[in-house]
């Protein structure tokens, strides 16, 4: 069994790893890494609660990464209420993530309290996407104050954009977490909008007044940046072990003795 990408990662270290493995992808690839890395959100989280279709779970992350943000949450509690059977978003299609995954980091906790916990130390402002008041299937939560419209959303250094399961929306323990909520206006004759098609809209007005404070396309610092891009690279080649083995070899370099004595796997 190979060694970890991670653990090749944290031994071997990120300037190696792209010393020693860059010249095995071509040089458009990795221009392309590095503008994606210069372009990633470190503070802007999206965050799905409950999601019932699996295929709208690969579609969010496919559209997050494409935003430049690098971590997607999913909460999946008890089964959907109503009698709806709660399928969830652990198994993402492929398909139509295309790879997306491989780019970020994609979490997932299997009750509120967990990710509450996790999230209590990070210093994010939480924002809850909520459909309208008079819409039908929003009056199972109250809200301390009424949801501001997106336009009209202060958006913070840091925030995560919290999203409901696609027919009931978000539980009451996730508005009560938010610090404000806000709605999606929708000008035309139809009042829903795909979970997806939501997100999408949220995340391009919300990250583009993000660049625009930061004066730059993304939030990472250069050490960040580097990582990431190591981590791409990493990605991006099969057998990483073997081609560093390999190149370590024929410079004359050792291959790591933590590797040698410790007997780690993935």
């Amino acid at each position: 069994m190979s060694l970890s990408r991670n653990s090749l990662l944290n031994t071997i270290g990120e300037e190696a790893i792209l010393e020693l493995l860059s010249p095995f992808l071509q040089d458009d690839r990795v221009r392309r890494f590095e503008a994606a890395v210069e372009a990633r959100l470190e503070n802007v989280w999206l965050v799905i609660e409950n999601l019932y279709d699996p295929h709208n779970g690969a579609a969010l992350v496919r559209t997050a990464e494409a935003m430049g943000l690098l971590n997607v949450v999913f909460i999946q509690t008890a089964p959907v209420k109503d009698g709806l059977p709660g399928r969830g978003g652990r198994h993402l299609s492929h398909k139509i993530t295309i790879g997306a995954e491989r780019w970020m980091r994609v979490r997932e906790f299997d009750a509120f309290e967990k990710a509450r916990d996790f999230f209590a130390p990070l210093g994010l402002t939480h924002l809850a996407a909520v459909a309208p008041q008079t819409d039908i299937g929003n009056d199972h939560v109250a809200h301390q104050a009424p949801p501001v419209c997106l336009e009209a959303l202060e958006v913070p250094p840091a925030c995560a954009l919290w999203f409901g399961n696609e027919r009931l929306g978000l539980t009451q323990e996730a508005v009560d977490l938010a610090d404000a909520s806000f709605t999606i206006p929708m000008w035309g004759l139809t009042q829903s909008l795909n979970l997806s098609v939501s997100a999408g809209i949220a995340l391009t007005s919300i990250c583009a007044r993000v660049r625009q404070r930061l004066g730059r396309s993304g939030d990472l610092s250069p050490e960040e940046r580097r990582r990431w891009l190591a981590r791409y690279v990493l990605e991006s080649v099969d057998r990483p072990e073997s081609l560093l083995r390999e190149t370590m070899s024929r410079l004359g370099r050792p291959w790591p003795e933590h590797f040698l004595t410790s007997g780690e796997r993935p």
